[in-house]
């Protein structure tokens, strides 16, 4: 056996793992700029979605007319446990280590407000899910819903991304004004015609196939969050 032969083809092996390493490294990040910007353009994106934009964003949108649209639609406030406005704070400020402040994005057209929006964060079957909820100017009437990341499998639990499951939001309500209490929605198993009242409908929503556990989670996260929340959709309801 040649030793030598085994020992330059083992260094010659080492140093093209070292330089591999250290090429990926330079690339990701070189590249972490551009992976940041892209995260937050789609954010922006889905949180314009969930408004639902007087004017939609057109499908092939660049990613500065979309920024562009974002900074003259939305404004960014930061709000704490109470309901109170945080002044100084925005939400890209925000981190971990600051408990009791959330988000709220506020769609306006022409000084009008039009859709309160949140993010809404919870566990499904197999992974953590991403979206955001949006409420009409009345504080009560969801305009509008999106979940963007998430790993659930696909064609099952993984609907919740797709328009049809999304469009079940539209018009529904968070909060009863007959009974003056909230009713966070209900993602149901099967049709929710089928299931509750007509009474009902307006908090309960058709379910995913095969998907129960997933639709349980969303269930459980839109309550959490409109529970958050309300400490300042209250404060806008007039009834």
């Amino acid at each position: 056996m040649n030793t030598s032969s085994t020992r330059y083809t083992f260094i010659f092996a080492v140093i093209v793992c070292v330089v591999s390493a250290v090429m990926l490294s330079v690339f990701s990040e070189g590249l972490r700029p551009q992976k940041e910007l892209n995260e937050e353009l789609d954010v922006k994106k889905n949180i314009l979605k969930a408004v639902a934009l007087k004017e939609p964003l057109a499908p092939k949108m660049k990613g500065g007319d979309v920024l562009e649209v974002y900074d003259s639609k939305i404004e960014e406030l930061v709000i704490d446990k109470e309901g109170h406005v945080v002044a100084g704070k925005t939400p890209k400020q925000l981190t971990g280590k600051d408990k009791d402040l959330y988000p709220l994005y506020i769609y306006k057209e022409d000084g009008r407000v039009m859709a309160y929006a949140f993010p809404i964060v919870g566990q499904g079957l197999w992974s953590t899910l991403y979206g955001y909820l949006a409420v009409e100017a009345d504080a009560t009437t969801i305009r509008g819903a999106t979940f963007y990341k998430h790993g659930e499998t696909p064609g099952l639990g993984g609907e919740i991304e797709k328009e049809w499951f999304q469009n079940n939001f539209k018009g529904k309500t968070i909060y009863s004004v007959k009974e003056h209490k909230l009713t966070p929605v209900v993602v149901v198993k099967g049709k929710a015609a089928d299931v509750v009242s007509k009474d009902e409908l307006s908090h309960h929503v058709d379910g995913i196939t095969a998907a129960t556990l997933t639709g349980k989670g969303v269930t459980e996260l839109i309550d959490r969050w409109v529970r958050v929340y309300d400490a300042y959709l209250s404060k806008l309801r007039k009834i």
